[in-house]
């Protein structure tokens, strides 16, 4: 706790020492029949309007009928309605920074702090990477107020808690938890508080740096945190039992604990007849194929020729006369070229992306096929493993999957199907080991919960799964 002394010039010298003798530091004097107060705030992140209208004139319309004046009489008269008062300077300061004006008077030992944040953001608008073609088309935004706003618009609920807190002694991110007390698990949460206090980062400007602090003493590629730019994904996931983490600044919303087959779930499954819907099974089938389409045709065309069927053995024989490049070499390759068009597609503006995606793969592909670069089948396998990894709806997940295809890749080309084979104990293996929060990753089904199977690989109706609380395996928290 950080005191200093009562004069309005000692606190002046002292906020200017503080912020280096930052010109966006305003002092703002008024002299009152001999009371002296101080306004100070940091330019271009206040609302000047609400200072002038709310706080400077209600003081100088204020009548004096004693002697003195103190910070009981100021909170009565000033029209802010989030205002508390302070006498740590340590916390004045990160005040200032938070957009607040700071009432000091004369003399007296604390000061006011009003709420005066002028937050330039944005309008709320659709989803760009999850988006749904039935139910609500709002997505969060970079502001923590506007992103708590909008789960609350969807959960009126009085056990919904939020716990704020801040960190990165530089940034001073402010960070909020959100849970609904009576549905959460608290050894879970308390797991998750742990993590969040141990970070020591001095910078935090995204909710990925949370992430990536929170779960660096597990080593894979899988996200053990779902991130999330909807707030009715963030609603479910908070009336499930779950915690919601949202860090000012970033778009997205964290929710743990994760399970695996929570990345393979869309909002589109809960505003759909469940019995008319095979969108989940087909996202589940896609998963299978873009981490094994290429490795089996690597495998079959190099180590297993004999299991491929005449017709389509002679085909694939034919094409290859005329290609110079092996099998595993052209496909590398492809995959490289279509990793660098997707990259590049994001970087472009808008208007031209379409144009570039057709050219790059289409027309370039067709035209190395047709030089003899490359066999068409290879070109059609490569492409139609992209597409199945496009139908996984979280991205962390499908870049995840990308990684764990060049593996497969490489062990296919060197010990064929049995290196596939192998290599899919040793993919079950690592997803056996992980877990999320005490939580394990191939929840529920293993270990095996049949009352948590009504939302894994179908949907059940709806009045099945809601108000049927998780039960979370946690053997593995510590």
């Amino acid at each position: 706790m950080k005191k200093v002394g009562y004069s309005l010039n000692e606190r002046k010298e002292f906020l200017l020492k503080e912020f280096q003798y930052n010109t966006d530091l305003v002092f703002r004097t008024l002299s009152l029949r001999g009371h002296e107060i101080m306004l100070t705030y940091i330019d271009r992140i206040v609302d000047t309007t609400a200072i002038q209208e709310h706080i400077i004139r209600p003081i100088l319309q204020l009548p004096f009928k004693e002697n003195r004046i103190g910070v009981t009489e100021l909170c009565d008269v000033i029209e802010i309605a989030k205002i508390k008062s302070e006498s740590d300077f340590n916390k004045v300061i990160s005040a200032l920074n938070d957009g607040n004006t700071i009432i000091m008077i004369d003399g007296e030992e604390k000061v006011l702090i009003a709420d005066t944040a002028d937050w330039k953001d944005r309008t709320p608008t659709v989803p760009q990477t999850q988006r749904v073609l039935r139910g609500p088309q709002i997505g969060f935004i970079e502001l923590a107020n506007t992103n708590i706003s909008l789960i609350k618009r969807i959960i009126k609920n009085q056990d919904l808690k939020i716990e704020d807190f801040q960190l990165g002694n530089r940034t001073n991110t402010s960070i909020y938890l959100l849970y609904l007390e009576d549905r959460v698990d608290k050894d879970i949460l308390e797991e998750i508080k742990k993590k969040l206090q141990s970070i020591q980062l001095s910078s935090i400007i995204d909710a990925s740096y949370l992430e990536e602090q929170m779960t660096s003493d597990q080593v894979t590629p899988f996200p053990i945190m779902l991130s999330s730019e909807r707030p009715d994904t963030v609603a479910g996931n908070l009336l499930e039992g779950r915690v919601a983490i949202i860090c000012d600044g970033s778009p997205d919303v964290l929710i743990a604990p994760a399970v695996f087959i929570q990345f393979l779930q869309s909002p589109d499954d809960y505003y759909e007849k469940p019995f008319f819907q095979f969108t989940r099974i087909v996202r589940i089938i896609s998963f299978f194929c873009t981490i094994f389409l290429i490795p089996l045709y690597i495998a079959f065309t190099l180590f297993h020729q004999e299991l491929i069927p005449s017709e389509l053995l002679i085909s694939l024989t034919a094409q290859r006369l005329d290609v110079p490049l092996p099998v595993v070499i052209e496909t590398v390759l492809f995959m490289f070229i279509f990793e660098v068009i997707l990259e590049s597609s994001i970087r472009l503006a808008t208007g031209i992306t379409l144009a570039f995606a057709i050219i790059g793969t289409i027309i370039l592909g067709q035209s190395a096929a047709e030089a003899g670069f490359v066999q068409l089948s290879t070109l059609v396998v490569v492409s139609a493993t992209y597409v199945f990894n496009f139908a996984i709806p979280i991205h962390p997940f499908a870049f995840a999957i990308k990684l764990i295809r060049y593996m497969f890749v490489f062990i296919a080309s060197v010990f064929g199907l049995y290196g596939v084979i192998i290599g899919s104990f040793v993919l079950v293996n690592h997803f056996c080991s992980i877990n999320s929060f005490g939580v394990p990753y191939l929840s529920p089904l293993t270990p095996f919960n049949s009352k948590d199977l009504k939302d894994t690989f179908f949907r059940f109706p709806l009045r099945k799964i809601i108000d049927s609380p998780k039960n979370y395996n946690k053997d593995d928290l510590k």
